[in-house]
């Protein structure tokens, strides 16, 4: 009679030790399929890149902000809703000197930053809709940091660490 007494006292003791750790852990991987879950179904394609040249390769400011642009199209080509789009990472340059572009409101007021505009009447990096990203330097910094003509890299990576990248030239 002692013996079974104890018995249940240990079992409900073991019991009291393990369940909370058995519930953390069924947590832990809900939480992580979710997550992965979410980046399976992420997916962006760089669709175009330009810079503000003109026919003779030469930098031209050709919307008068005196600052010199390139243009970044993306377009989410996965089947969810990409939110916080001024959180996404945005790699740019020449091989050599690829580096990464703050977004404006993370830019402090230097340059080069990105701002981003929703094609299209979008009002959300929604399925199939396109981002335009405008990357800036400021007046000077193309002819001295980056040449006109040659090949650029562009990698953008959404706040869930989905990446598409290009390599264009101009």
């Amino acid at each position: 009679m002692l013996l079974t007494i104890a018995g249940v006292i240990a079992a409900v003791a073991v019991m009291n030790a393990v369940y909370p750790a058995v519930t953390r852990s069924s947590s832990a991987v809900a939480s992580a399929s979710s997550t992965v879950d979410e980046r399976i179904r992420t997916n962006i394609s760089v669709v175009q890149s330009v810079g503000e040249l003109n026919s003779s390769s030469a930098w031209v400011d050709t919307n008068v902000n005196t600052l010199f642009d390139f243009y970044v199209w993306s377009k989410n080509v996965g089947d969810i809703r990409i939110p916080a789009v001024n959180e996404v990472d945005i790699f740019f340059g020449q091989p050599g000197g690829i580096v990464r572009v703050p977004h404006v409101d993370d830019a402090g007021g230097t340059y080069p930053q990105w701002s981003y505009t929703f094609e299209g009447g979008a009002t959300e990096w929604s399925i199939a809709s396109t981002v335009k990203f405008d990357i800036k330097f400021n007046d000077g910094c193309p002819s001295t940091c980056i040449q006109p003509t040659g090949t650029y890299f562009i990698r953008i990576i959404t706040p869930n660490g989905v990446a598409a990248e290009s390599y264009f030239s101009m």
